[in-house]
């Protein structure tokens, strides 16, 4: 889909600990000429770059949301991102300084998470009276296409009027079967983003998990969900170009 030049130079948004951008170098474009893994989260830039940086991969710290700097201005070919622009609120804002960013001619790629029972779970347990002093502010974690009629159009329209020209726009569901408790455990608390104390960390993992599953089953009607050890994500996935 992508036309991976080899004079290309990259930018991996929401590249937390640099692990994925750096398996995405080594194995899927090896003959491009650099990229660069972007994070708001200081500590994680810090770890990526003590561990995964090399001559043509590095780490730098950016809010993708902010204010660019004068230099990134049509400074990569490409821009990928995967499970992280959901993260921003404001997605004009998020899209544009993409567009901005990359050369002309230039393209992203993402993968967006839309809708996700987690999401209804954390909002779920923020009223209880049992975890609400911790579950807070979780509308900062919840997908802006969570509740959307038609995120599909949403983003459309979005990509659109920014000036992207779509190549490729579909909604993706991904089923992961992480075969037992404890690894479905590890997969979904990696995420949770509250500090929720140690002593209480397996009765919330128990809560958040019984409500994924009422939610996986009788509101986005999927067979398995996590008593089956089952996640199920709906995503959506693009790819655009500058024009």
């Amino acid at each position: 889909m992508i036309n991976w030049k080899k004079d290309s130079t990259i930018l991996d948004i929401g590249c937390a600990d640099g692990s994925m951008t750096s398996k995405l170098f080594k194995e899927l474009i090896p003959n491009c000429k650099t990229m660069t893994g972007c994070d708001i989260n200081e500590d994680m830039i810090r770890f990526a770059n003590e561990h995964y940086a090399s001559e043509r991969v590095n780490f730098t710290t950016l809010n993708i949301e902010g204010e660019m700097p004068v230099q990134l201005r049509e400074h990569f070919h490409h821009a990928t991102s995967f499970y992280a622009l959901n993260w921003c609120r404001r997605q004009e804002t998020t899209f544009q300084n993409i567009y901005d960013i990359i050369k002309d001619q230039g393209s992203c790629f993402a993968i967006v998470v839309e809708k996700f029972s987690l999401f209804d779970a954390y909002r779920n347990l923020a009223k209880t009276e049992k975890w609400k002093q911790w579950v807070i502010d979780v509308e900062r974690y919840t997908s802006p296409y969570h509740d959307s009629h038609d995120s599909l159009k949403e983003m459309q329209q979005l990509l659109d009027k920014i000036g992207f020209a779509i190549k490729k726009l579909e909604h993706k569901v991904i089923v992961h079967d992480y075969e037992k408790q404890e690894n479905i455990k590890g997969g979904i608390m990696a995420v949770v983003p509250f500090k929720i104390p140690d002593e209480l960390y397996d009765d919330f993992f128990m809560d958040l998990s019984q409500e994924m599953q009422m939610f996986d089953t009788k509101k986005y009607n999927f067979k398995k969900s996590t008593n089956d050890y089952f996640l199920n994500v709906q995503l959506l996935v693009l790819y655009a170009e500058k024009k």
